[in-house]
């Protein structure tokens, strides 16, 4: 084809149909398969998908704290950014898994069914070196788990990754996810893409385990009651001081809200990074560790940002080198697309915002991203294959075009 295959879009301002347009305009031409759309919660969800139904091609995404946009860096007003794939190298099936609290496990495989089938294919007959799954799902619901779960063993030959729709922690407001002009709670979103050209799909976490771990000896979803026999949070304080870490530190860790990159000041409600600088557990599964950040304290009970189960071992993380860990998937990621990236949509935690801003690396956060034709937001949760992750970057990364 002539062209590109993909095209990164930023757009800035108050009115959602004035952005919505503003995306149209750079979006728009006939050979558009597809449009990743990204919108600050700010906006007003419904009136933006409305006018982007205008586009001649599927729209899907999500609601977010903050976007991504290499080269661009979102100030006071929302901001919006979009990826559309165009040409023939890609074909598209999207399924949508409704009301998610009710029938989690069920409605997750009948999306895979569902994206499979506007392919012309069966969960079953996705190739692994053709097609992979991206995820969107609202980050504030309580089937996040279950819906990574059935939809990744719906078609567990392919890759999953995808993140979950955010917002500001104060005020608790919605999250949305949006395709085929609908917005939603409480639902999440299966895009299956069948390419022609390599693709990667990027997992990233620069945590480093310490020598503490603990056993979960007592808990219920998000909530942990015990570890070791104990009341958690007073074990937890143990465990951390016992290595010279109080958690009352961790707890109060002091950072610019407005962020030193440059991001005005009250363009993010303050608190957001206190709320993610709490310590991080992890759980090995084969060596590799997935992630569970630690939200907040309520007396003696942890809150934790994605499940935990009675029986789990869980090892106190601490902050390796974000940005160095970065630059090496993300070079890795481009190796294995053949050296050159169309596009890379990325779900990035807040919680590495959030750790970026207090360790003032937000600036060197952004060139990474930069470095590389990057579109994405920052995720309350990240999808991994079947698990639901914290403070973690995942993505998908698609090759240039090839000689």
């Amino acid at each position: 084809m002539t062209g590109p295959l993909a095209r990164q879009v930023f757009a800035v301002g108050n009115d959602p149909v004035a952005v919505a347009h503003t995306l149209i305009d750079q979006l728009g031409g006939h050979a558009l398969k597809i449009a990743f759309v990204f919108a600050d919660y700010r906006l007003d969800a419904v009136a933006l998908v409305e006018a982007l139904r205008a586009l001649p091609a599927p729209v899907v995404g999500c609601s977010a704290l903050g976007v991504i946009c290499a080269g661009k860096q979102p100030g006071r007003e929302p901001a919006a950014v979009a990826l559309g794939l165009y040409g023939d190298w890609v074909r598209v099936g999207v399924g949508i898994a409704p009301e998610l609290s009710k029938a989690a496990l069920t409605r997750g495989r009948d999306a895979v069914y569902q994206a499979a089938h506007g392919l012309g294919l069966t969960a079953e007959t996705l190739d692994p070196g053709r097609h992979i799954a991206v995820t969107f799902v609202d980050g504030r619901g309580h089937a996040e788990e279950a819906f990574c779960i059935s939809s990744a063993a719906a078609a567990p030959q392919i890759r999953f990754v995808g993140g979950g729709a955010s917002a500001a922690l104060d005020g608790e407001p919605k999250t949305y996810v949006w395709a085929n002009g609908t917005v939603m709670i409480d639902a999440a979103l299966v895009v299956v893409l069948d390419s022609d050209q390599p693709f990667h799909a990027v997992t990233s976490s620069h945590l480093e385990p310490t020598e503490l771990k603990t056993v979960v000896t007592a808990a219920s979803g998000r909530v942990i009651d015990e570890l070791d026999g104990r009341p958690a949070a007073t074990r937890l304080r143990h465990l951390l001081a016992s290595a010279g870490a109080p958690l009352e530190r961790s707890q109060n860790m002091e950072g610019d809200p407005a962020g030193p990159a440059g991001e005005p000041e009250g363009s993010r409600p303050r608190g957001v990074e206190e709320e993610w600088t709490l310590p991080t557990f992890a759980r090995y599964i084969d060596g590799v560790p997935y992630v569970r950040s630690l939200r907040k304290i309520e007396g003696n009970r942890l809150i934790v940002a994605s499940a935990v189960e009675t029986g789990q071992i869980l090892h106190v993380m601490r902050p390796g080198d974000l940005l160095r860990v970065m630059k090496r998937d993300l070079g890795v990621a481009a190796e294995r697309v053949g050296g050159t990236m169309a596009a890379f949509l990325a779900f990035s935690c807040v919680g590495r915002h959030a750790e970026a801003a207090v360790r003032g690396t937000k600036r060197e956060m952004t060139a990474v991203f930069a470095a590389y034709p990057t579109v994405g937001f920052q995720s309350l949760c990240e999808q991994s294959g079947m698990l639901l992750v914290n403070h973690t970057l995942t993505g998908l990364v698609i090759g240039g075009p090839k000689p």
